[in-house]
């Protein structure tokens, strides 16, 4: 099932195509202020567009001076005010690059500020080099150039905003001083994060529950369950289903999936009283033994795939004709990828998958091997946000690199390395020697991924390394082994139970009047062991809460440890080119005075018998003559003086070094002159800096300062 045209696309190459040569007819106005929401300092740019010669409404775009995070969603409004994207495809964008990328875990976290009090504040807000990259991947740097080379020093010398665009809710004298601005972003990520928590932890945990009873369940494991075989009672269900479908499907496209669980619920529930659960769960409802939510999870409709799996219509783990799962489904168009919600989708039901088969027994590494050589950019996308998921579930992340990394299939006996190299991906084939791959397999044919170059050169390539996953996998490997040298095994970890006391009933009159003395020892026997249980209860519960959080902090520390050696690695790189740079320059210093202090013993042609040996370093003056030319005086006399004419070299000789004076000084005399003049080696710095950026060369002395302070506030 192909993508549906109507959702659009967000993938790189589409954006910068329909970006190609669309701003040059649009003119602009902007103007940097200083100005001040919620007790906080801002840089604020005021920036009117004037699209087809009609001015459009002033976009402002804040930038914060306590540590230069860029608030990115009023920076794509741009976009949206070309008309070029809508507000609905920018945030899903930006779920897919900001909030589910985890890069920007750790140090530089962006800050979630969606819902905000104040309305100036409102949106994603990220790091300032970051917020560049963006700007000049979206080509709108030229639009908000003034902002980012301002420097936020500069923030008094700033004319102060003339025009109050959001007055309801801000503080120019800062006594009402928001607390989510204050702190280390750190803390203010965690606060956003539990602020969100409240309001989803409720359905996730309703989801996984119901996915876990359809995983206990499966007797087919580790492949998928078989798809349903039809007879004369499924034809007539699926028929009454595939009815039903088409009008929900219809509904939720029209509504852009809005339609709720209650009015599926209402739309099935004839069916639901028709018939029992077994008899319409799962029911095929093409050729391929496709069910609902093998189509719902192409459509990547969220609401859809919680429904059916609540509803009982489908579970999670069944299998088409061909044995692929709903993930699989998934994987296989751009549409998840597209509408920002694939995490959401593989978190919270389609997660079961990653640990099934097909018939083929292909992973859902050899499917995004496979396809990598035609949808290189949806399978790269899909694969990182896997491993992403995958390492923070310890026993599955032991697993993938222990099993299903190199589990061969039942046709020709191919790992998905093999598959990898087919396609031809270097990218892949790095991912999964990564991730333990072994290049010694040999499939039916034969063949090994370590006889071929493509593996050879994949294992030696160092450009292939510079995503961020890279980093993230052998991080997550090595704390994963550590664990093991530790631990000796990965477990998973027990939720911790949800402690309720006990409390005895009272005892009636008729009780009072019967009991003896032996009950009422029995009674409080039985109440000690009780209290006794509730409290060891209690305990166990708190230990297992504290292992948890150890587990989640130990996860946390994964994700910063690798996002620092990251961007260790990119520091790295650039002061190595740096150090090319000095070297360079030592080079041409070494050679300027090398070529100050020699001297030449060029000798005419043909006068080589009249030639002596002397010191071509040693400063040659004629005392007599040299004291008269400095006086200025006149030397004519000196031609005829007997005993100064015989002291002196032959004259081959003297003519040789005349001409070695010459060239040296007219060496020297150009060197001096690139020397005094900079600009050659001013040139290069900023094409070096041009390249690491992307900003034009022209802008680059400007942005210095920025980039400076970023660099200081990520130490």
């Amino acid at each position: 099932m192909e993508s549906p045209l109507n959702i659009g696309d967000l993938t790189t190459n589409s954006i910068s195509n329909r970006l190609h040569d669309t701003h040059i007819r649009t003119s602009s106005i902007s103007s940097v202020s200083s100005a001040v929401y919620a007790g906080q300092k801002f840089i604020q740019l005021a920036l009117t567009l004037q699209h087809n010669g009609k001015p459009d409404d002033t976009i402002i775009i804040l930038r914060r001076v306590q540590d230069s995070f860029v608030n990115i969603t009023q920076l794509l409004a741009i976009l949206q005010k070309l008309n070029h994207f809508t507000s609905d495809q920018i945030t899903k964008f930006l779920n897919n690059e900001v909030i589910t990328n985890i890069e920007y875990h750790g140090n530089s976290q962006y800050l979630d500020f969606s819902k905000h009090n104040n309305h100036a504040l409102r949106g994603l807000w990220i790091p300032y080099d970051k917020a560049v990259s963006l700007a000049l991947r979206f080509d709108v740097y030229e639009f908000t150039k003034k902002l980012f080379l301002v420097d936020v020093h500069e923030f008094d010398e700033l004319p102060k905003q003339t025009k109050r665009f959001y007055s309801a809710d801000d503080d120019e004298d800062g006594e009402n001083v928001d607390a989510s601005l204050m702190g280390s972003p750190t803390k203010k990520q965690k606060l956003a994060v539990k602020e969100d928590s409240t309001v989803k932890t409720t359905n996730k945990k309703i989801n996984r529950s119901l996915v876990d009873k359809f995983v206990s369940s499966n007797s087919n494991y580790p492949f998928t369950l078989p798809t349903i075989t039809n007879n004369d009672s499924n034809v007539q269900i699926a028929n009454e289903l595939k009815s039903k479908l088409g009008e929900v499907f219809k509904l939720d496209s029209e509504e852009e999936n809005n339609v709720g669980f209650v009015e599926l619920k209402t739309i099935f529930q004839p069916i639901l009283d028709k018939y029992s659960s077994t008899s319409i769960t799962d029911i095929p409802l093409d050729q391929n033994g496709q069910t609902a939510l093998h189509f719902a999870a192409s459509l990547a409709s969220s609401n859809l795939i919680s429904s059916f799996i609540e509803l009982g219509l489908n579970s999670p783990i069944r299998g088409n004709i061909r044995g692929e799962s709903p993930l699989i489904s998934a994987i296989q168009v751009t549409n998840s990828m597209e509408k920002g919600n694939f995490s959401e989708l593989l978190t919270n039901w389609l997660f079961p998958n990653l640990e099934l088969f097909d018939n083929k027994k292909w992973s859902f590494l050899h499917h995004l091997a496979f396809q990598s050589q035609k949808k290189f950019d949806s399978s790269k996308f899909y694969l990182i946000k896997i491993i992403e998921y995958i390492i923070t579930k310890d026993k599955l992340f032991h697993e993938l690199i222990s099993n299903i990394i190199n589990t061969q299939d039942q046709e020709n006996g191919d790992t998905c390395l093999h598959l990898a190299v087919e396609s031809e991906s270097s990218w892949f084939i790095k991912i999964f020697l990564e991730l333990g791959a072994d290049i010694t397999i040999a499939n039916k044919r034969g063949i090994k991924p370590s006889d071929l170059d493509i593996v050879k050169h994949a294992a030696e390539d160092q450009e292939e390394t510079n995503d961020h996953i890279f980093e993230l996998i052998q991080t997550s490997v090595e704390f994963l082994n550590k664990r093991l040298q530790i631990n000796g095994n990965i477990s998973d970890l027990e939720e911790p139970n949800v402690i309720t006391s006990t409390v005895a009933a009272p005892a009636t009159s008729k009780d009072t009047a019967d009991s003896n003395s032996s009950s009422k020892i029995f009674q409080s026997i039985q109440q000690l062991l009780t209290n006794t249980n509730v409290e060891y209860d209690s305990i166990l519960s708190s230990k297992k809460q504290q292992i948890k959080s150890l587990n989640d902090a130990l996860h946390n520390t994964t994700i910063v440890t690798a996002n620092n050696r990251f961007l260790t690695k990119k520091v790295v790189e650039k002061l190595v080119q740096l150090d090319n740079l000095k070297l360079k320059m030592a080079n041409i210093n070494d050679r300027l005075s090398l070529i100050k202090s020699e001297g030449s013993s060029v000798v005419e042609e043909g006068d080589e018998d009249d030639h002596k040996q002397f010191d071509a370093d040693e400063p040659f003056i004629i005392r007599p003559i040299y004291d008269r030319l400095i006086k200025k005086e006149s030397v004519e006399d000196l031609k005829s003086n007997e005993e100064l004419l015989s002291s002196l070299q032959p004259v081959p000789i003297l003519k040789a070094r005349i001409k070695a004076y010459k060239h040296i000084n007219a060496k020297l005399e150009s060197d001096l002159k690139e020397l005094m003049d900079y600009s050659e080696l001013a040139a290069k710095f900023k094409k070096v800096v041009s390249i690491c950026t992307g900003v034009d060369i022209n802008e680059v002395d400007e942005l210095l300062d920025g980039l400076l302070e970023a660099v200081e506030g990520q130490q």
